[in-house]
């Protein structure tokens, strides 16, 4: 969609450098450290939609290492336009037959996104989610609200949503989308979003 074109002429999420955290939030259990970017390098990403309100990503564990684990740490890269904040919830989804299914238990989790382009990590060690034995899907819910509307973005028709998510370009393509059901993306604007995780013994 146009709007991913134009985010991948403005967005520049993907950075080699940050200031130190600059700021701590509680969110429930969760905890979010803030680190600013401030050498922005050419990226893609994605926006919210209101037919594409949830981008997500499959990860496969393809371990043979079982032991419980939970979540622990997760990094991604946001941008807000506009100049203003906006909240967006973080997910993490059961596979059911290879596509975002049940929300896991504790993993809808909500945050507020500040101006500047951030890089986020989200410390869920505290929620106990389970991190499930082969695959799963993380990603991102937008809140369709007045507050998180761009405007600007276009004269007339339906305008995109904050924040944007960064994005990258793998060769074999892993992003879904929510449009009345989960569907693999196929416009390839980005192949994947830019996430990272990790995980902690259960106990």
């Amino acid at each position: 969609m146009k709007y991913q074109f134009l985010l991948l002429l403005l967005l520049s999420l993907s950075c080699s450098a940050q200031k130190t955290e600059i700021s701590n939030l509680k969110e429930g259990k969760a905890t979010f450290e803030f680190h600013k970017n401030t050498e922005p390098a050419a990226g893609t990403g994605v926006l919210g939609m209101q037919t594409k309100k949830s981008f997500a990503i499959l990860i496969d564990q393809n371990s043979t290492d079982h032991s419980p684990e939970i979540f622990n740490k997760v990094q991604f890269e946001t941008m807000n336009f506009d100049g203003k904040k906006s909240t967006i919830f973080l997910c993490i989804y059961e596979n059911e037959n290879g596509l975002p299914g049940k929300i896991l238990d504790n993993a809808k989790i909500i945050i507020e996104t500040p101006i500047r382009k951030n890089k986020i990590i989200a410390n869920l060690s505290s929620l106990k989610i389970k991190v499930p034995t082969n695959a799963y899907f993380i990603g991102f819910e937008w809140i369709l609200s007045k507050e998180n509307i761009i405007n600007g973005a276009q004269n007339a028709g339906a305008k995109p949503y904050n924040p944007a998510i960064s994005g990258i370009q793998i060769e074999k393509p892993n992003l879904y989308f929510f449009d009345k059901k989960w569907q693999k993306d196929k416009e390839l604007l980005s192949s994947s979003l830019k996430i990272d995780v990790d995980y902690i013994p259960e106990n």
